[in-house]
């Protein structure tokens, strides 16, 4: 569904046959594409300008759990640890045949991949995992490029002693300086510089998990949705519900994040 703010209408694009995972939205010069992905392995591409027409539909082989687009490229991330990355201007031209993605790959991280982000020099992206874990990659093949890529633990706390592990919920690139935010069911919020490979700030814990991230187009604020997880099921909500008086379900905005995404000299 679309909702058109200043008219406050409502308009259904279509559906997918199982659940929805992912939703994005790109506009360049005079057209708009919105790109969802679905538990039904597949990709489906629309137009909001002729919702009545059939969407082209990309089938996947596995369910897809996330997805990001940046620059040109489309990623995709599935079930079974499967990374497939598309061409935007590819399938934009590519007429009612759905085309190949340009590079298909097994996810670096071991674990079932929760969040991805594209970066925003259009080099590569982000991907994070339910263990705790994010891995930074790039687009270019060669083996030079392909060196630099890597995994590093986040969203971990001492608990009695032991490493309590939590899932990365949410990754966001700042649209000026290419450094990126996490969020994790931990309730925090870092930033990380991913080439010094160094984190630059982490927030004050939130009441309940960081479940969504998105920067403004400025760059300025960064806009954090916070809710509970589900990671530890029905039980972990009633706890969580106990400790905070009720269910927390609430959009923060965080002002100043051009200042505190820079990146810092060594």
């Amino acid at each position: 569904m679309v909702f058109d703010l200043p008219t406050e209408k409502v308009l259904v694009l279509g559906a997918h046959t199982d659940s929805i995972t992912s939703v994005l939205h790109t506009s360049q010069n005079s057209s708009q594409t919105i790109y969802t992905g679905s538990l039904d392995q597949t990709v489906r591409l629309w137009d909001p300008r002729t919702p009545t027409s059939n969407p082209i539909a990309y089938p996947q082989p596995e369910r897809v759990y996330s997805m990001d687009v940046g620059g040109n490229m489309l990623v995709v991330c599935l079930a079974g640890r499967l990374v497939n990355i598309y061409d935007v201007r590819k399938m934009a031209n590519g007429g009612d045949t759905p085309v190949e993605p340009v590079q298909t790959r097994e996810s670096s991280l071991r674990y079932m991949t929760k969040a991805v982000a594209c970066m925003s020099n259009g080099q590569g992206f982000a991907m994070s995992s339910v263990e705790g874990r994010i891995a930074v990659e790039y687009y270019d093949p060669s083996s030079d490029i392909q060196a630099k890529k890597y995994a590093f633990k986040c969203h971990r706390q001492p608990v009695n002693g032991e490493d309590h592990v939590w899932p990365v919920n949410a990754l966001a690139f700042h649209p000026t300086y290419n450094t990126f935010a996490s969020g994790g069911s931990d309730g925090t919020v870092s930033l990380w510089d991913h080439t010094a490979k160094k984190r630059l700030k982490q927030f004050t814990k939130y009441s309940s998990a960081v479940t969504a991230l998105s920067f403004s187009p400025s760059g300025q604020k960064l806009a954090i949705g916070v809710s509970y997880a589900w990671d530890e099921g029905e039980d972990g909500l009633k706890k969580e519900m106990e400790r905070n008086n009720g269910r927390v379900i609430e959009i923060r905005i965080r002002n100043g994040l051009n200042d505190e995404s820079k990146v810092r000299a060594l």
